[in-house]
């Protein structure tokens, strides 16, 4: 099998693992309130995330000051940081850690709460929404925007009134609303932590974003919901699921996968999440899209691959 099957194969698994975990978050709805569960679930993923961080930590010395050069992998050699150098890489994995973690926080919390009203399937194409916002977002960081990817975005909202406004504004519920917000606050989350990445900081930022948007969710948990222990442990199957499988092994399969498949390639096998998302939706929970959802579906599907050619053609 051709190391180009082999990527393209593993980054169709990762879709279909991202795809099961819509299911497991709408299934831990049952057992605890949308906030206690994400952020218990963000908190277990820093128990498989940390050890890897400190591996990393420890292999590219990273926040060592010492005074050995470093031998790098082409052969030459990394001069060793100096104090400065090391206290400043500090307060950058600090920020990471805080802005990426509140990104991902945003994201993730109002997905979740968004899945107490909206069937799995629609979560996912909308929240599909931040593949287009991505670009938009990106100004901040002084990038162009191009105007396909202003029609991309225009094209993704059209898609999202199709599916969630038959009946004007009225007629959409909160879920809609703050799935549309999940997807902005993931968008955020990507845009920040291409500002912070750098190529040895790239599974620390993972953990310590993990940690604080947990930590943020926990701390509003704690003030509005009213989680138990029993709760936990009733729920521990799935948090378990979800710790595991869409994020350990959906993240592991994405590393693995864009090692041998181009970058256009790779977005759009992963873009497919959302359609699995409706697969298993409608196989597991029995939740049927209707054909004016599923034509929304359709429309913000198409401007997501749209808007990835996009980005492609300006990569290269």
């Amino acid at each position: 099998m051709k190391d180009r099957t082999k990527g393209n194969l593993a980054l169709l698994l990762t879709a279909v693992l991202w795809g099961t975990g819509f299911i497991s978050q709408k299934i831990g709805l049952d057992y605890l309130p949308p906030l206690s569960f994400n952020s218990i679930r963000e908190l277990m993923a820093v128990l498989v995330l940390g050890p890897l961080a400190l591996r990393a930590l420890r292999r590219s010395r990273y926040l060592s000051a010492d005074q050995d050069q470093q031998a790098l992998s082409d052969g030459g050699f990394r001069p060793a940081a100096t104090r400065a150098q090391i206290q400043r890489r500090r307060l950058r994995l600090l920020a990471a850690g805080v802005i990426c973690g509140f990104c991902l926080f945003t994201g993730s919390a109002t997905q979740q709460i968004g899945l107490m009203t909206v069937s799995a399937g629609k979560s996912g194409f909308i929240s599909a929404v931040y593949i287009v916002l991505v670009p938009v977002f990106s100004i901040i960081l002084g990038d162009r925007v191009s105007r396909r990817a202003v029609f991309c975005v225009v094209m993704a909202m059209f898609g999202f009134a199709v599916m969630s406004l038959s009946g004007g504004l009225e007629r959409a519920t909160p879920g809609d609303w703050l799935t549309l917000v999940s997807a902005a606050g993931f968008a955020a989350q990507i845009v920040a932590v291409n500002y912070f990445l750098d190529k040895d900081n790239a599974i620390m930022i993972s953990a310590l974003q993990m940690f604080f948007a947990g930590a943020f969710g926990l701390a509003l948990a704690l003030i509005t919901e009213d989680p138990t222990l029993h709760a936990v442990w009733l729920a521990m199957p799935v948090l378990l699921y979800q710790t595991i499988v869409p994020t350990a092994l959906g993240y592991t399969f994405q590393i693995v996968g864009q090692k041998y498949t181009d970058p256009s390639t790779a977005a759009l096998i992963m873009s497919t999440e959302a359609v699995f998302a409706a697969i298993f939706g409608a196989l597991i929970l029995g939740e049927m899209m209707s054909v004016r959802e599923i034509a929304g579906s359709a429309i913000i599907f198409a401007a997501t691959i749209i808007g990835q050619r996009d980005s492609s053609s300006n990569s290269q």
